[in-house]
């Protein structure tokens, strides 16, 4: 897979997936983004290192800051709750 630049199919697969978060399509082309070392699982890196990126958007807009632990307490709790 190169990395250097989207192929139409690829651009189209962003572009619906932007479009529509919900659909389940749209949660897996997400999650493939985020799983950068490509092996089915989210580890703490890659959500911290996605979750950097969204704290400084949210930053830029003037947003509240919700702490990257915070988050992910709210995450693990929606999976698997008490």
């Amino acid at each position: 897979i190169n990395r250097d630049y989207l192929s139409y199919e690829d651009f189209i697969f962003f572009m619906l997936s932007e479009e529509d978060k919900a659909n389940e399509i749209s949660v897996r082309y997400w999650f493939t983004c985020i799983d950068v070392d490509g092996d089915g699982k989210l580890n703490n890196m890659e959500m911290r290192s996605f979750y950097a990126v969204q704290l400084h958007r949210m930053q830029c807009m003037g947003h509240e800051i919700v702490p990257f632990e915070d988050m992910l307490c709210q995450m693990i709790d929606m999976i698997k709750p008490g």
